[in-house]
């Protein structure tokens, strides 16, 4: 699998569509893993658009940058209609695939991944293992001989998509294919609304301010990065402890606090956490910490990826609605974005016309 074969696999999205959309001006608020793979979707089913993210954070500033990576979901975790989660999840890990199979994997930062899950207890199926590489039940002798004396688990068989790397990858795709990139902290929708036909907002918690999200609560979250070469196992023990070998360093985790909204790096939770994971991995003791990270999560009832037409001035301006992924916003990102992009398209093609600030 090579570039050309990911470009095919972005070419397979485009429709016909009317010359009078062509030209049409698209803004992305946002600019992680959900804002720019909506972005670089666009481009995709409309690649004569003129496409424009807005953002406050890149890479390392977003949320996105800081998330650990790995392939899997947890339907406690993320909220969703079951058949579009079933969609989302499919379809994003086939892109992951296809990515990991060409030249540019370790580029973009997605490799292979393999180890354990274990639980005190019996659990149901683990719903990405239908999609994903699979994995398989634990037997009591194989439980024996892991740490941690647990009752119940599973071999692990996916991916990991380390966004320190795959957001450039997906910045500079979007860059070349002509997309603009303007730094910038909206306090308000009015100060862009007359400049853009189509709003596509990912903003995350930033939608609380922006939209008057009053469902949005953020969940915050600690990693510890370490190097530790000699780590080639992942584990995960119930669902908040986990270690994840990454191309240059092992992400060790974590914390699922509620309703937390300060950032600051309080110790107590990383020597929790290094404690936790030492317990797994007792020679993590000995690896050097390369970094520490603290971030919110984007958490709401239901994952929101739906069109809403907003009052702006003297008009109407529809926005497409993409946040609220929780922990598994990187999971999921890519199909996200593919869905957005479409809600973009329907919207253009229903008002046939290039300025969509209709007049009340």
């Amino acid at each position: 699998m090579n570039a050309v074969c990911i470009e095919l696999f972005l070419a397979s999205n485009i429709c016909p569509f009317p010359d009078d959309i062509k030209m049409a001006r698209i803004c992305v608020l946002g600019a992680g893993v959900a804002g720019l793979s909506s972005a670089v979707n666009i481009q995709s089913i409309l690649p004569e658009a003129d496409v424009a993210i807005i953002a406050d954070q890149f890479n390392t500033e977003t949320t996105s940058d800081g998330a650990a990576g790995n392939f899997g979901i947890l339907l406690g975790r993320t909220n969703a209609d079951i058949c579009r989660l079933r969609c989302w999840t499919r379809d994003s890990f086939e892109w992951y695939h296809k990515i990991c199979t060409s030249e540019d994997a370790n580029i973009a930062g997605i490799h292979r991944t393999h180890g354990y899950q274990l639980w005190r207890t019996e659990q149901p199926p683990p719903f990405h293992g239908s999609f994903d590489y699979g994995y398989r039940i634990l037997s009591k002798s194989e439980l024996l001989k892991l740490p941690g004396n647990y009752k119940y688990g599973w071999e692990l068989n996916t991916l990991m998509v380390e966004c320190r790397r795959y957001l450039p990858w997906l910045m500079k795709r979007f860059k070349e294919k002509g997309g603009r990139v303007i730094r910038k902290q909206l306090k308000n929708i009015v100060e862009i609304s007359g400049s853009y036909d189509v709003l596509v907002n990912c903003t995350g918690l930033g939608s609380r301010k922006l939209f008057d999200d009053k469902e949005l609560v953020p969940i915050r979250g600690h990693t510890i990065r370490v190097k530790a070469p000699w780590i080639k196992t992942l584990f995960i023990a119930d669902s908040d402890t986990y270690i994840y070998p990454g191309q240059d360093n092992v992400v060790l985790g974590g914390t699922r606090q509620r309703g937390e909204e300060k950032l600051d790096k309080d110790q107590r939770y990383y020597d929790d956490i290094m404690a936790r994971c030492c317990r797994l991995v007792p020679s993590l003791k000995h690896a050097e910490v390369e970094k520490t990270w603290v971030g919110l999560r984007p958490w709401r009832p239901c994952v929101r990826l739906e069109v809403e037409m907003i009052s702006v001035d003297d008009g109407r301006l529809p926005v497409v609605h993409n946040y609220g992924h929780g922990s598994d916003g990187v999971c999921i990102s890519w199909e996200c974005g593919v869905d957005a992009a479409n809600l973009v398209k329907q919207q253009l093609t229903e008002t046939g016309s290039q300025r969509l600030v209709s007049k009340l």
